[in-house]
């Protein structure tokens, strides 16, 4: 004022340092709540305040999050952290990823430092439309006819969805209508436009239809997979995007075969018997004949033996036999 000067001088100016702990922030819709946690270094011996506001994005105030919260935080001396907090809102809906800003503003008793801004990105995935197999495995009977998997989905389901539902080959062998081939297992479900499953606004299960071939041929248990892929408007459940189906052994069959064999022994032993009788009267004899039919089939296998001998030359004395009325007989 008056001229005068003060040299040499140092002047030291201590500041209390504010800031966000994180730049960017990363909250489930579901969570409900997130908690934010801002910095204070420097100079602690006195209480500081700072401002704290967000800025809308993609995400918007009282829709994606709640408008009212606390718009200051305080700091007391010697402390270093504060916590502040917001609610995410929940609707139901799917949504992609949306975002918005907290800003740090008008700091008191301290000064601002990086970051001052952070990024909130909210994430949705408990609601997006997720389709799935509910089960495993499935086991049915070769007569079931046709078999309905149930395809379910969870979430968000106000718009439509579509999956693609198709086989795929294992022990059992599957073929497509048009061309039933002998042996197969079921109709197949081709990977294609045709296998396409599609849920309606609102629909929440639908059936992915296989036809089982119920033949008379007896088989061990056999299996197949029914798999979903190509999902337009969701996404696949990690239980189960595709299942096992056995197919279990027909009994029914197996009685058919076991009685297809009973009819060929009997059908065997029907023969044997006719030819026993064939035999007996080609040796001449009658079953009215007092010796016993079986006896008389005996005297045929050996007539033929013996012929069967001859015309490969094991008899020693071929002129020593003879045949007579259809028997050969021994000269004496």
């Amino acid at each position: 004022m008056g001229g005068n000067k003060l040299k040499g001088q140092q002047f030291r100016l201590d500041w209390a340092w504010i800031s966000l702990q994180n730049r960017s922030y990363v909250v489930d819709e579901q969570a409900g709540l997130l908690e934010v946690v801002l910095r204070r270094r420097g100079y602690l011996g006195e209480t500081s305040f700072v401002g704290i506001s967000t800025l809308d994005g993609s995400a918007e105030k009282e829709k994606d999050f709640r408008g009212k919260f606390q718009k200051q935080v305080q700091f007391n001396p010697g402390q270093t952290a504060a916590t502040w907090r917001i609610k995410i809102l929940s609707d139901g809906k799917y949504e992609q990823s949306e975002t918005f800003n907290i800003v740090l503003s008008e700091p008191v008793m301290g000064a601002l430092e990086s970051p001052a801004v952070a990024t909130v990105e909210i994430v949705d995935p408990g609601d997006e439309s997720t389709v799935f197999i509910p089960q495993a495995s499935f086991a049915v009977e070769e007569d079931v006819g046709e078999l309905l998997v149930p395809v379910r989905r969870t979430g968000d389901v106000s718009e439509e969805l579509m999956v693609l539902c198709y086989t795929v080959r294992g022990s059992a062998k599957g073929t497509v209508p048009s061309t039933v081939l002998s042996y197969s297992d079921y109709i197949s479900r081709p990977e294609e436009q045709t296998s396409m499953l599609r849920f309606d606004k609102g629909e929440r299960e639908k059936f992915c239809r296989v036809v089982i071939i119920d033949d008379s041929l007896y088989e061990e248990e056999e299996s197949f997979n029914v798999t979903l892929s190509m999902l337009l408007g969701g996404r696949l459940g990690s239980e189960y995007p595709s299942t096992r189906i056995s197919v279990l052994p027909d009994l029914d069959d197996g009685q058919i075969r076991s009685m297809s064999r009973r009819q060929e022994t009997e059908m065997e032993q029907a023969d044997h018997l006719t030819s026993i009788q064939q035999s007996a009267q080609c040796a001449g004899y009658s079953p009215r004949d007092g010796l016993g039919l079986v006896l008389r089939a005996w005297i045929c296998v050996y007539v033929r033996v013996f012929h069967l001998k001859a015309e490969h030359g094991l008899v020693r004395n071929p002129a020593c036999f003879r045949q007579s009325g259809g028997v050969v007989v021994r000269n004496v």
